[in-house]
């Protein structure tokens, strides 16, 4: 199986993320990121916010590859109570669109503040942990759990999870991916 599919990020830890996945999923994938805007705020605040960046990374990757038979967004973002979420979309070229969740934790509450005030979460983290461009690699997970969980590590999870309905197209009332 030969899909060429589209990540809607250049972030290491995104695309890094989604081609493991894609690729052992899909073997014979082929993965390419794409620079597109998501459409929210650079620090996205709430699971509808959160949510609709990821869509929205993942529509305008697909219409960027002409010939990518999928695209996925990931966006991460900080719930109204201060805590890290993150989600993933999936926009197949025939139009369904699929959405997972990832793990979701309390940040320190002067992180949290100042993300839900607006400022970007990875800015914050480099600052906080003396670290440059840490969104790219470790992530607030990985600085918070010295490393145990990276970024990368993060997106793995829901990514997998997004592909569920192509892998079993059969229990999720849906028709088979039509072949490459």
């Amino acid at each position: 199986m030969s899909w060429r599919i589209v990540v809607g990020s250049t972030n290491p830890a995104k695309t890094e993320a989604v081609r493991t996945m894609c690729e052992r999923a899909f073997p014979g994938s082929h993965v390419v990121g794409v620079d597109v805007p998501s459409g929210v705020r650079a620090q996205p605040i709430g699971a509808a916010e959160t949510s609709r960046g990821a869509l929205q990374r993942a529509r305008a990757a697909l219409g960027a590859v002409a010939d990518a038979r999928l695209a996925l967004g990931l966006e991460g973002g900080v719930d109204e109570a201060g805590g890290l979420i993150n989600c993933v979309a999936l926009v197949e070229r025939g139009g369904r669109e699929h959405l997972t969740w990832g793990v979701r934790f309390p940040l320190p509450p002067r992180i949290a503040a100042r993300a839900l005030q607006g400022e970007e979460l990875g800015t914050v983290m480099d600052e906080v942990s003396g670290l440059t461009g840490s969104k790219r690699k470790l992530g607030a997970v990985g600085i918070l759990t010295n490393g145990l969980f990276t970024r990368e590590q993060m997106w793995q999870g829901p990514v997998a999870c997004v592909l569920m309905p192509l892998l079993h197209p059969e229990l999720y009332d849906a028709p088979p991916p039509p072949s490459p």
